[in-house]
């Protein structure tokens, strides 16, 4: 492919001239002045995993000097931006909040000419990017402007520092653009014995092979609801339900159980006591105490005791603390970690019993401090903080065996969220382990990113990325990644 030279000037003339050409280019008509080299470039360009033919494309992608430049206007809905241009305000180009899983334009049914002549401006309009204004002139790769169509430079300050995408670059592939991809597959939640069960975007179901080979299938309705009940059956252990006829009580300052005291009120009392003295507008109406009481084995009780001194906001939204205790032989020990009411209790066959808290599966407002807490009983009725031994502010319960739990540890509760955005390049690292019936860690793999994990029958540990739409088994190196618009309906 031929090289072509191309003009770059500054200029503010022809601005008027230009705006008929606006809606379809993003910038206006400029005149010439002293040409500088332009060139196709002499590698492979893919964005989002497909080749663009400059050949066939209708909009070619150029170099200037040895960067990559894509037009930004034709690209814009591949690339997730949102273009605006005005004679008065200049061009605007801001991240949308949601990718639009297009696939890019990559070629068209005619051979583009790339003998004609290319032109390319330094434009004099104003240029705003996600609302920060560019002094465009200044920049070592300005935003450039050929035939009247607006060219974006692919440096690491737009794509990393704006925009959250990735560049790699390899002698076979070339250089290749992954953006923001919109999220459709989220996390498996059941298996056969061939494949994985994965919740998708719109309340969608997919099918794929646990070798990862071929593509997702939707699962029907009807198909759903069968998948749906042998995920709840596969958790480990049962949920935490107290009994409607126990309770504990308080008696003065302190609260019991089975004339077993198990805390004193008197510290958050003060607390309280001191915030309505200093806060008049608000009435004290004392404490909320209220208990759950589940029974474990004979000898064994684990009451969480729940404590609201902020009465004055109104339900559902009135705040409490919470202290979970096991009672055993007559004596009340406080769990370590658990600062929220367990969800499920796993039983183990040598007596010893895993006491977990689930992180919530959504953002809402009144989840991002829900935390995944684990705790364990061992049969010498010694309690470990599994959070505080493994340093992390997350776990994750995947399986349950007769000798142990695989768990996942992490301390970036919003990565594990579908719809909260994190760059492609972001650092991190999420470790998943076998704990045994003493509370020894054994870590297993380190995951570079952010996922949901899922163990199968096999003991395979499957991970569905966080940021792209990527399935990786762990156990035996294989991954698979499928871009969104692979994935639409």
């Amino acid at each position: 492919m031929k090289n072509h030279r191309i003009r770059l000037r500054h200029t503010v003339g022809g601005l008027v001239a230009g705006i008929l050409l606006t809606l379809a280019s993003g910038a206006p008509a400029q005149a010439e002045e002293t040409p500088v080299p332009m060139q196709l470039p002499s590698f492979p360009v893919q964005v989002n995993g497909l080749k663009i033919d400059n050949e066939r494309s209708p909009y070619l992608v150029l170099t200037y000097n040895n960067m990559v430049y894509l037009p930004v206007k034709p690209f814009a809905d591949t690339l997730g931006l949102e273009v605006v241009w005005d004679a008065a305000r200049g061009l605007k180009i801001t991240r949308r909040e949601r990718p639009s899983a297009i696939r890019p334009t990559v070629e068209s049914n005619d051979k583009a000419s790339v003998s004609r002549r290319y032109d390319a401006v330094l434009p004099g309009f104003p240029i705003e990017v996600n609302g920060k204004s560019i002094n465009n002139a200044a920049e070592p790769y300005p935003l450039l402007l050929v035939d009247n169509v607006s060219y974006f430079p692919i440096t690491w300050r737009f794509t990393r520092n704006e925009f959250g995408w990735r560049t790699d670059w390899s002698a076979k592939e070339g250089f290749q653009l992954t953006t923001e991809q919109q999220k459709v597959l989220h996390r498996i939640i059941a298996e056969d014995t061939e494949a994985l069960y994965v919740e998708a975007e719109s309340n969608r179901m997919l099918k794929v092979n646990k070798d990862l080979k071929g593509d997702p299938s939707p699962v029907n309705d009807k198909a759903k609801a069968n998948v749906s009940q042998l995920a709840e059956k596969r958790k480990p252990g049962v949920p935490f339900a107290g009994d409607p006829k126990q309770a504990a009580v308080r008696l003065g300052d302190s609260v019991y159980y089975d004339n077993i005291e198990l805390m004193s009120l008197k510290p958050i009392l003060e607390k309280a006591a001191a915030f309505y003295e200093s806060q008049t507008e608000y009435v004290n109406k004392g404490l909320d105490v209220q208990s759950k009481i589940m029974k474990l084995d004979d000898r064994t009780v684990l009451a969480v005791i729940s404590i609201s001194s902020f009465l004055h906001i109104p339900a559902p939204y009135t705040p409490y603390t919470h202290e979970a205790f096991v009672i055993r032989d007559g004596k009340a020990l406080s769990v370590p970690d658990l600062t929220q009411v367990p969800t499920r209790v796993v039983r183990n066959p040598d007596g010893s019993f895993w006491i977990v808290s689930e992180a919530a599966d959504r953002m809402t407002t009144r989840t991002p401090n829900v935390n995944g807490q684990l705790a364990l009983l061992d049969t010498s009725g010694q309690l470990h903080g599994m959070n505080t031994k493994l340093g992390e502010k997350d776990i994750d319960l995947l399986a349950a065996t007769a000798d142990g739990l695989t768990v996942k540890a992490y301390s970036d509760r919003f990565k594990a969220y579908h719809d909260s955005f994190i760059p492609l390049d972001a650092e991190a690292q999420e470790a998943y382990y076998h704990l045994d019936l003493q509370g020894n860690e054994t870590r297993l793999f380190l995951y570079k990113g952010a996922g949901r994990g899922y163990v199968d029958s096999k003991g395979h540990i499957y991970v569905v990325d966080r940021q792209v739409n990527r399935i990786s088994d762990l156990t035996s190196g294989q991954s698979r990644m499928w871009w969104d618009y692979e994935l639409k309906p």
